[in-house]
């Protein structure tokens, strides 16, 4: 109080002596408006909440083959309270002039200021704003981000195109904005381009009109109220065909547009992609029971992208390998059905209804995840989506084993931890965990509690409370609001200890709660509320939420016996621990379990091994049990257990075991269903063709398998793609891998050459795929070599492939070390939130040491790496652990079903 009075005081005899008519009254009062401004914080996280927009016109000049773009932005704002100063967002905006306008017509001058390195820039304005509305003006320009995001430029085949790519953070990077999920507001956009580009936004154009210079000014219809987040352009010489439209129906009288968009020369290889989107968009209507919410819907394919897609509102953006020649194999054909179907659920659940804070992205991102499953089921039946839910849980677990596994409701802070939500535990666990609750509740009360959520919060935001509270309600289920946040509010997952109990026909399970731990961690206590549900070979299910510690009785519904699952059909996130006995019994019954029931029973035997409450015996059981049987799921699960073991406990010597029981057991199946495409064959043989092929060409490295691959692969790689010789589209990844196997680096220069030619974003990945199984020093050079002649948004394909074998690894990651300046030039500081995952998969103390010694100077400098850095070390202590507990006994058991195959 003492400094205030003095500071007060000064200031008072200062303006007296500069001969201005204020009193001391006055100076104390401007200086308490002030003051406090003055000292406040940078914000990390959330902007203060004293002032909001309420509308946005943005004008910018966009011509894509310069190096930079201009613009002019007014936002009308509302303020809460008189200010002097105000935070908003801008990142590397040259700012040429700014003023604001005050309700009452008077324009005071701005001074922008950026003082963050993530985008937070100061407003000081030349005199007090008063509260209520104002307009905040704006004429800056900056330079096309080199990183893809924001306002970014693309050069492809010659042309040059520019896209805006604005999740998380980066609308910021061009225009002055509130660049936060909370705030909401329609927006008038207009783009001066050249005459001869085409311009492409989220609303349908309104006018054109020529601007000077062979420029012409494009305007857009206003678009309902959005986050900036949302917000999308496109320019340049595109083409831009016809893509029917969503017919009228129950929901909508008026048809819904649908446009494809694509680089020019594309177009005509959009059909396919374009054909299932008018199906997904009524599916989802029907589902939802609310109209499509905006004016039109683009489907844009964009020749350098850094994500898969982007739901922005009305025009969303894909990765060219989910639309262009989608038609060409069964793996194409889900993949651009699976991603529209995520981004078009968006439109409602996340575009109509927006988070209001990052810490609730998951739900965004989980609940599209969830309905892409149950909507692509629903457009192709036949294409074996249904089980999709069931298989990304079992993946996540993986992530959500360590202890430094963030929960789903994470609270989001700094830039860093808005980056680290964007994970498998948002997409893949949340979605997980929305299906376990629907599964309780029951299908159609839980589609009811989606409507009401959608009516009750129409183009606002609303929480992740504001959802399970609404569906709570609806249902008549007031128990899961608690049991729901038990899964989101905490990370891990939970273990059920199960026994069994038939004395006098009662039928029960006991079961004790605790957390998965597998060995190398530290045990804790950790409870949740569980619906876990019971089933007998009958189908009866018995069903209840399981909390707390102690051990809980269970009242079966079906016979006692051992043959009971503990997670029927696999739709709850949690895993089950029992007896060897017990383990031995569920095995042998389990050829006569659905495959749901068979690829969870595998993922917890595989699970209780690597927490020491399994035998490796067991494992080993269970590979040969499924092997004749299994469906390509239960395949692609055991393929990633079997090269995890190989390339972490299996030790040179015990590979040759090691790849004869891997031949034996699936080679027959490969034979059976051969390398060529039948007339009429189900999608399941596609899919097992895929998934068999790994196994025998990655796994059990056959020679004969590829000998017949390599030979019949090189019409393939020497048309560049465009003669299959009769190969499954599906097996050509494996077949050209094998070619690398078995043709060394002369094969891999016409690997390479074919590359070049190549426009096919989907014929490089599945290069790279190729050359990762490579022990050759000469071959991984080229490969690691590649990232300089990628484009930017393909160079994740080396980190997703090279990390998984070992020679690949080490030599990707001597040549990130080596030239890491070179790649931090291209990818930017922000674009190596996954770069510490590389070694991850590493088992040696001389892997984690190299990744802190590296990565841990480097924490503050590269966004978002801090969390990822601490996993991967974690994994590594983890896979020490367990070779050091149970490798031994892992070699004996593996000769032993070896020689028993």
């Amino acid at each position: 109080m003492q400094t205030r009075i003095v500071a007060v005081f000064a200031l008072a005899l200062s303006l007296a002596a500069c001969g201005q008519a204020k009193t001391i009254a006055q100076a104390a009062r401007a200086s308490a408006a002030t003051m406090p401004e003055a000292t406040e914080p940078v914000p990390q996280a959330q902007l203060p909440r004293v002032a909001a927009p309420t509308h946005y016109a943005v004008t910018l000049t966009i011509d894509p083959q310069k190096d930079r773009f201009s613009g002019h932005a007014e936002i009308a704002v509302l303020f809460s309270e008189p200010r002097h100063t105000l935070f908003i967002h801008g990142l590397d905006l040259h700012v040429t002039a700014a003023k604001a306008i005050a309700g009452n017509g008077k324009a005071v001058p701005v001074k922008f200021e950026q003082v963050d390195k993530s985008g937070v820039a100061r407003l000081t304005f030349g005199s007090e704003i008063p509260k209520g509305p104002a307009k905040l003006l704006f004429d800056y320009d900056a330079p096309y981000d080199t990183s893809l995001a924001g306002l970014y430029k693309v050069v492809d085949r010659g042309d040059s195109y520019a896209f805006t790519q604005f999740e998380n953070s980066d609308a910021r990077r061009a225009f002055p904005s509130f660049d936060e999920p909370g705030f909401k507001a329609p927006f008038d956009i207009a783009v001066i381009a050249p005459t001869a580009d085409k311009v492409v936004g989220n609303t349908p154009v309104a006018s054109g009109a020529p601007a000077g210079a062979g420029m012409t000014k494009t305007v857009f219809q206003t678009t309902k109220p959005l986050p900036t987040y949302l917000i999308a352009l496109a320019v340049g010489p595109l083409d831009i065909v016809d893509g029917g439209a969503v017919p009228p129906n129950q929901y909508r009288s008026a048809p819904v547009p649908v446009r494809g968009v694509t680089a020019r020369g594309n177009g005509a290889r959009m059909k396919y992609a374009l054909s299932l989107t008018p199906s997904v968009v009524t599916a989802l209507e029907n589902y939802y029971g609310v109209a499509y919410p905006f004016q039109k819907l683009d489907v844009l394919a964009v020749p350098d992208f850094a994500a898969g897609a982007m739901e922005n509102a009305g025009a969303i953006t894909y990765r060219e390998r989910l639309l262009l020649d989608a038609e060409k194999s069964l793996e194409a054909r889900r993949s651009s059905l699976s991603v529209q179907a995520h981004e078009l659920a968006h439109q409602w659940f996340g575009d109509y209804v927006t988070p209001a804070w990052w810490d609730d992205i998951w739900l965004n991102e989980s609940f599209a995840n969830w309905m892409e499953s149950k909507i692509t089921n629903t457009v192709a039946p036949t294409e074996e989506f249904s089980r999709e839910r069931e298989g990304s849980a079992i993946e996540v677990m993986h992530a959500d084993e360590a202890e430094s596994a963030r929960q789903i409701h994470q609270p989001v802070k700094n830039q860093d931890d808005i980056d680290n939500a964007f994970d498998g535990i948002t997409y893949d666990k949340g979605s997980a965990v929305l299906q376990m609750f629907e599964n309780y509740v029951g299908e159609k009360d839980w589609q009811a509690g989606v409507h009401a959520y959608l009516q009750k919060f129409a183009f606002k935001n609303a929480t992740a409370q504001d959802f399970i509270g609404t569906v709570a309600s609806v249902t008549h289920h007031p128990e899961i609001v608690d049991a729901f946040n038990s899964y989101i509010d905490q990370p891990g997952i939970p273990e059920k200890a199960v026994s069994y109990s038939c004395e006098k026909g009662d039928k029960r399970a006991s079961v004790t709660q605790g957390l998965y731990t597998q060995i190398g961690r530290n045990a804790v206590s950790r409870q949740w509320g569980v619906p876990m549900c019971f089933a007998g070979e009958d189908g009866k299910k018995s069903c209840s939420i399981v909390q707390g510690g102690a051990p809980v009785q269970i009242d079966l519904k079906t016979t006692c016996a051992a043959t009971v699952m503990p997670n029927a059909d696999g739709k709850g996130y949690y895993r089950f621990a029992l007896s060897e006995p017990d383990w031995q019994a569920l095995l042998k019954a389990a050829p006569k379990r659905d495959a749901a029931d068979q690829l969870v029973l595998f993922a917890n035997i595989d699970a209780a091994f690597r927490a020491g409450k399994a035998s490796p015996d067991l494992y080993f059981d269970a590979i040969r049990t499924f092997a004749p049987i299994a469906q390509w799921d239960l395949l692609r699960d055991m393929r990633v257990s079997l090269r995890r073991f190989r390339t972490t406990i299996v030790k040179p010597d015990d590979q040759a075991a090691y790849r004869t029981l891997v031949a034996k057991l699936f080679g027959p199946r490969l034979a059976a269903v051969g390398f060529a495409e039948k007339p009429g064959e189900a999608p399941s043989t596609s899919l097992e063709r895929e998934y068999l092929g790994g196994l025998m060409v990655g796994e059990a490295r056959d020679p004969a398998t590829i000998a017949a691959l390599a030979k019949a692969v090189e019409p393939f790689v020497a048309s560049a793609g465009a003669d299959r010789n009769g190969i499954a589209p599906d097996l050509l990844a494996d077949a050209m891998r094998a070619g690398v196997l078995a043709g060394g680096a002369p094969f891999t220069d016409r690997l390479l050459a074919a590359m070049r030619k190549s426009d096919s974003e989907d014929f490089r990945r599945m290069a790279i795929y190729a050359m990762s199984a490579s022990n050759d020093p000469a071959v991984l050079g080229k490969e690691s070599a590649l990232a300089a002649s990628l484009r930017a948004g393909e160079i994740r394909y080396l980190y997703q492939y090279m990390q998984d074998e070992p020679a690949a690894r080490n030599a990707l990651w001597l040549s990130l070390t080596t030239h890491f300046a070179a790649i931090e030039a291209r990818v930017s500081s922000h674009g190596f939130g996954r770069a510490p995952g590389l070694l991850g998969g590493a088992c040696t103390i001389g892997a984690k040491n190299a990744l802190q010694s590296f990565f841990g100077p480097k924490v503050k400098e590269l966004e978002g790496i801090g969390r990822p850095l601490a996993e991967s070390e974690e994994r590594i202590g983890y896979c020490i652990a367990l070779k050091d507990a149970k490798g031994t006994a892992f070699e004996a058991a593996l000769h032993k079903a070896a020689s028993a195959s």
